[in-house]
């Protein structure tokens, strides 16, 4: 059990003579005691003394504990030390019962040169250990941020990691209208073909499909919006001519890729699943449209609604069963490349939604 005193615990850390520390603050000092909650000082008032806790703990921050300090420990001092009229950038309690011996400015105006030499080379060591405190917690809050990120980047897309961090700084990120290519796709086939396995091995097996679709999207440089059981939504930003003409192509490619892929494993593997991908393209509303407790970013507006029925076609009005991947014609017109177009059929099918509406769509030709 350790015996000695706070003060002999704070010159024996921070002195090179301890005896003679202790001898130079031996008459600048007296005993303080306070009770649980009472407060040593407030915020922004002037810092005319320190401290040096003797026993007990303190806590240094009002409303929120942001640390603690214990006995040896010298509490106060960084604004004692400011040139000037200094004042308190927080305020400090007692944690249960504490006892402190309190150091007045005054007093150390007092102290012999040599005694006074002896105190800021104590201080000065106290600083650099606390600044060293301070650029390890800082460190690693950056290390806690960075891996926070990253384990939201896998719930919500990069804008909505705006918001996220966003509402960690109550700021609430506005909607935002632009135009948008949206991704829908679905496992067709999939609630059937899971219906006999264990949920591991259905979550293993959607996994895996997912997983080919993500990597795809991503490689041309669009963003998640969400996954919906056996199905996904995404969308890539295109508010300019330039970037339609960069991103249109490449998400065509990306979805007629993941079919590609998925319909090789399906086919080694002897699986009664199949894909269908639906793109279109048109304005949108894109922000977070949860409440206040819950975000939910996602893209709103009719285009939204219209891609979501590309995939959803079976067939068209003549019978025919559509290709795999569906683009409406505004997507279709905007591909140029002819290795491109000739993937899919020249002459736009016809197809009707649940509620009867009518669209036209190029579907790719047959990839099995």
């Amino acid at each position: 059990m350790n015996t000695a005193t706070g003060l002999e615990m704070f010159a024996a850390k921070y002195a090179e003579d301890p005896l003679k520390l202790l001898e130079a603050i031996g008459t600048v000092k007296h005993l303080r005691r306070y009770n649980d909650g009472d407060v040593i000082c407030h915020a922004d008032e002037v810092a005319e003394c320190l401290w040096i806790v003797d026993e007990g703990t303190v806590v240094i921050g009002e409303g929120s504990k942001i640390t603690r300090r214990h006995k040896g420990d010298v509490v106060g001092e960084i604004a004692f030390h400011r040139p000037g009229e200094a004042r308190r950038s927080t305020g400090i309690k007692a944690d249960m019962t504490a006892k402190l011996w309190q150091i007045d400015r005054s007093k150390i105006d007092q102290m012999q040169p040599e005694h006074r030499v002896l105190w800021l080379e104590a201080v000065a060591a106290v600083l650099s250990d606390k600044l060293i405190e301070a650029t390890e917690q800082r460190a690693l809050l950056l290390k806690e941020n960075v891996s926070l990120d990253q384990v939201l980047k896998r719930f919500v897309c990069e804008d909505g990691l705006m918001a996220v961090n966003g509402a960690f700084e109550s700021q609430h990120i506005e909607p935002d209208m632009t135009t948008a290519l949206l991704w829908f796709s679905d496992l067709a086939g999939f609630s059937t073909f899971s219906r006999e396995l264990k949920p591991s091995d259905a979550a293993e097996q959607i996994r895996r499909f997912m997983e080919i679709q993500v990597e795809e999207i991503h490689g041309a440089d669009g963003e998640i919006d969400k996954f919906m059981g056996d199905g996904l939504m995404a969308f890539w930003r295109i508010p300019d001519e330039h970037r339609t003409q960069d991103r249109v192509p490449r998400a065509v490619r990306a979805a007629l890729a993941s079919v590609e892929r998925i319909k090789a494993i399906v086919l080694q593997e002897g699986l009664s699943l199949d894909i269908r991908i639906g793109l279109h393209l048109g304005p949108v509303v894109i922000g977070d449209f949860g409440g206040k407790d819950r975000i939910a970013y996602t893209l709103l507006g009719e285009t939204v609604n219209s891609a979501s029925r590309y995939e959803q076609a079976r067939t068209c009005v003549e019978g025919m069963i559509l290709g795999n991947v569906r683009l409406s014609e505004v997507v279709f017109s905007k591909l140029e490349d002819p290795d491109l177009r000739i993937q899919f059929e020249d002459k736009p099918r016809t197809f009707r939604d649940k509620s009867e509406r009518l669209f036209l769509t190029h579907a790719s030709k047959d990839l099995s």
